[in-house]
């Protein structure tokens, strides 16, 4: 008998024990604030483009030759007028010396025509020159004269193939391809490299005929990526569509501080304003309810000075950067739960936290 009472007296420790628990309630403090219902939001749209040099240009040699030296290689900086390859220039240089020589020549007769044309001219006033020999003395000398300004355009032609016969720089830039070695034989006109110009870039996007309509000149936006954050400036909007994407591209300098360099690729931020009512909370606001749908908790005033939780059911209609635009069954002035959802229910009372 004394054995049983030890018994019910320990279940009944055991089932007392839980309501012992349950006089001591806890009230969580939760995080909120007040929405305000706004008539629209204005949605960040992002466009994908391409970080590209302000200039570039592909660069051959006016001349077909045989390439004798390159010296410059991908990635190289360099400035306007530096030479970036030379063509085999031998057959030239025996060009110019032949034509050097003939100068000598031609310069070295028409010297004796001279001094010819002078001492006939003496003797022609003492009568011992007819007119006849004077005149075919000055007819050979205007000819030695007209062979020596042929050879002379010779040798300029010959320099100017000379200088043609180096790749020069246009501008100070970047080489950012180089397709060329040393002994290739090259066309006229055969692109080898590309010079692009660095610290001055600019990214293309393609955006919608209606969006891209009314960009102007010099309005400023945003753009991204690896390369940070940075305001820009709107350079070109492109008059006509590309027909095969039906987009209109749009070009806009970067500032000369960004390290952006060609080929990085880059987003847009385009803002468009969209007449819908609703409210911006922060993501963490937002709970999932049923069949996929999402809620969040209103904070209604209760008698005893706290807040009753009461789910309220929303539509997210926009999210950018933590925060997401809904609509829903608030008002301005209401208070949700902002964080900690996962430790609450409906109907439980609350306090808030320090804000």
């Amino acid at each position: 008998m004394q054995r049983f009472i030890i018994l019910a007296g320990f279940f009944a420790m055991i089932w007392l024990a839980p309501f012992g628990a349950r006089a001591e309630i806890t009230i969580h403090s939760v995080s909120s604030s007040v929405v305000e219902r706004l008539p629209a939001y204005e949605a960040q749209r992002l466009f994908a483009g391409r970080v590209v040099g302000s200039q570039r240009a592909d660069i051959g040699f006016e001349l077909a030759g045989k390439v004798a030296e390159v010296l410059v290689e991908d990635g190289q900086q360099v400035n306007a007028g530096d030479i970036l390859a030379r063509l085999d220039t031998r057959s030239l240089d025996i060009e110019r010396s032949e034509l050097l020589a003939a100068k000598r020549e031609v310069s070295a007769r028409l010297e004796q025509l001279d001094k010819d044309v002078l001492r006939f001219r003496n003797l022609r006033e003492s009568g011992y020159v007819s007119v006849g020999q004077l005149d075919e003395l000055d007819s050979r000398r205007s000819a030695t004269e007209a062979q020596l300004s042929q050879v002379d355009a010779r040798l300029k032609g010959v320099a100017l193939r000379l200088q043609k016969s180096n790749l020069t720089a246009p501008f100070s830039g970047e080489v950012s391809t180089q397709n060329l070695e040393e002994g290739v034989l090259v066309s006229a006109g055969q692109p080898l490299m590309q010079l692009v110009v660095t610290g001055s870039t600019e990214a293309v996007f393609g955006l919608s005929d209606r969006l891209g309509r009314n960009l102007t000149y010099g309005q400023q936006l945003v753009i991204s990526g690896d390369f940070g954050r940075w305001p820009v400036s709107v350079v070109s909007v492109a008059q006509n569509l590309d027909w095969r994407t039906q987009t209109r591209a749009v070009r806009v300098q970067l500032p000369p501080e960004t390290s952006a360099v060609d080929g990085n690729t880059t987003y847009l931020h385009f803002p468009e304003k969209r007449q819908i009512e609703g409210f911006w909370l922060p993501l963490s606001a937002l709970l999932q309810d049923v069949r996929g749908t999402w809620a969040v908790y209103f904070l209604a005033p209760a008698d005893d000075g706290l807040y009753q939780l009461r789910k309220r059911s929303v539509q997210p209609v926009y999210q950018y950067e933590g925060l997401v635009y809904v609509d829903g069954e608030l008002q301005t002035g209401d208070r949700v739960v902002t964080a900690g959802l996962h430790t609450l229910s409906p109907g439980l009372h609350v306090s808030l936290a320090a804000e």
